[in-house]
């Protein structure tokens, strides 16, 4: 009978701790995402590199970067490649406090963008870069870039037991 209790309170615990772990959404920008046609971001990359003439995509990814002046802008990084910003269509914004790890799924289109030295060292700046970072851009670049039209950010946190 013992034995028949605990096990009995051992599920109700366990039952009651589940119910404290929730999933937060928050959607920004003007287009709904649909995370169910997501596909993962290295998927993305070889879709668009196979065809960059198609480049309208959902993907999700987690961040590894927010702007920290204003929220305009995220970065995300691929498994084996370079940080891909992610700028905002009609520049919605993203707060800088979104924890990075946060996975979020984010609608628009991919594009190549040859960067200024200027927009570089702003984006560093924005980024809270050292100095001596920010002082080692001599040069424009092109990089892979993607405009969202939509975000939606998933992330997860514990409420406290009532």
């Amino acid at each position: 009978m013992k034995i028949f209790f605990v096990a009995v309170a051992a599920l109700a615990l366990t039952l009651s701790s589940c119910k404290n772990s929730q999933i937060a959404y928050k959607h920004y920008g003007p287009v709904a995402v649909d995370s169910t046609q997501a596909l993962t971001l290295d998927q993305m990359l070889l879709a668009f590199q196979a065809n960059p003439k198609n480049d309208m995509f959902t993907f999700s990814a987690p961040l590894v970067g927010v702007c920290q002046s204003a929220g305009c802008w995220v970065n995300v990084q691929p498994s084996n490649g370079d940080l891909i910003r992610v700028r905002f269509k009609d520049h919605f914004l993203v707060p800088p406090a979104t924890e990075i790890n946060s996975v979020a799924y984010f609608h628009g289109r991919a594009y190549y963008d040859t960067l200024s030295i200027e927009l570089q060292k702003h984006f560093l700046e924005d980024a809270k870069a050292p100095q001596s970072e920010i002082d080692q851009i001599t040069a424009p670049k092109i990089e892979l870039n993607f405009e969202a039209d939509g975000v939606w950010v998933k992330k997860s946190s514990s409420k406290p037991n009532k």
